[in-house]
């Protein structure tokens, strides 16, 4: 192959990179810009220390934001995912308080979580009630059911070395959990892009009458991202207990908001069937440095409120007036 080839190969390539992930390119570059932009504003902000912290605070979304990005890509929306984080923590708190056993806490959490999922995901998928209004009933009632299980109390002195789940370090500021996080990502990516779950799922995203004559079994791969959704909040549940070691009922209120705009920040469609969980952790990334970067930089916690709102809005603006302009470059064409 000649270099002049090797080089028109490698363009087509680019050109097809770019395209596809031009949301992800663009708030890469973007967020890229701010980390510069902060690390001359304040020193600290670049310090190891800092980064740690930075992500530290934004692991539990990053968790739950995997599990909104599968429900999205369908349509959906999960507004219980703080709720079931809630009740999933709690139940496993109770019970390991009560058996001293981790396995069989953990083990409690996880089915809680799967449970509520089941639940989300039947309602929507089977019963064809909207996915707004499930999640949201589902988020009162696990939200009610944390109350009512605890007595509206704190539940504290677990088991020894659970607290290892969020300690564990493998070099100093990197820690176990970090990496955990990072291969949960990568290995739900590759689920999306190489699986027949993935491509049944931006399928009916797409168009799920189109999926359905097809031949995709829509109710049922409908459903399986909600079941995701519940296990990936029992998952961020186990984690938060570890790192507190203790849990309150009012363990991931307003959750469901975050994971809501690092998704739509990292481009994933409201409507389904566009989007990546590499856009997710960017999304998740830039909004964890925006709020430590204002932080430092000693803005009032309304201004970071508003600022984020601006951000998300911003978001859906530029994909909004992306899709008008490729549509009418369709037309010009046709």
């Amino acid at each position: 192959m000649s270099n002049k080839q090797s080089s028109n190969l490698g363009s087509s390539k680019w050109s097809v990179i770019r395209v596809k992930y031009r949301t992800e390119l663009a708030m890469g570059i973007i967020m890229v810009a701010f980390f510069i932009m902060m690390c001359f504003l304040t020193e600290n902000f670049r310090t190891a220390q800092n980064l740690s912290n930075v992500a530290s605070q934004v692991a539990i979304i990053a968790i739950l934001s995997i599990g909104q990005t599968f429900v999205m890509l369908t349509g959906g929306i999960d507004l219980s995912v703080g709720g079931t984080l809630g009740i999933s923590s709690m139940s496993m708190a109770i019970t390991m308080v009560a058996t001293q056993s981790m396995a069989a806490g953990i083990m409690v959490g996880i089915g809680v979580g799967l449970l509520v999922g089941c639940i989300n995901g039947f309602l929507v998928s089977y019963m064809r009630i909207p996915a707004f209004i499930t999640t949201l009933g589902m988020s009162m009632i696990t939200r009610g059911a944390d109350y009512l299980i605890s007595n509206g109390r704190s539940v504290s002195k677990l088991v020894d070395g659970f607290d290892m789940i969020a300690k564990a370090e493998i070099v100093p500021y990197v820690r176990v959990y970090y990496v955990a996080i990072v291969v949960l990502f990568i290995v739900m990516a590759w689920c999306l892009n190489n699986t027949k779950l993935g491509r049944y799922i931006y399928a009916i995203g797409s168009n799920s009458n189109a999926a359905r004559l097809a031949g995709v079994n829509v109710k049922s791969f409908r459903m399986y991202p909600y079941i995701i959704s519940g296990l990936m909040a029992a998952v961020g549940a186990i984690l938060m207990s570890s790192r507190l070691m203790g849990v309150d009922s009012t363990y991931g209120a307003n959750y469901e908001m975050d994971t809501l705009a690092a998704v739509v920040i990292g481009g994933v469609a409201m409507t389904g069937g566009k989007g990546t969980l590499i856009g997710t952790a960017i999304g998740v990334v830039f909004m964890g440095l925006v709020k430590n970067g204002l932080d430092l930089l000693g803005v009032s916690p309304y201004w970071q409120t508003v600022t984020v709102g601006i951000i998300i809005i911003a978001a859906l603006l530029i994909e909004s007036i992306s899709s008008m302009v490729r549509e009418k470059k369709k037309a010009t064409v046709a």
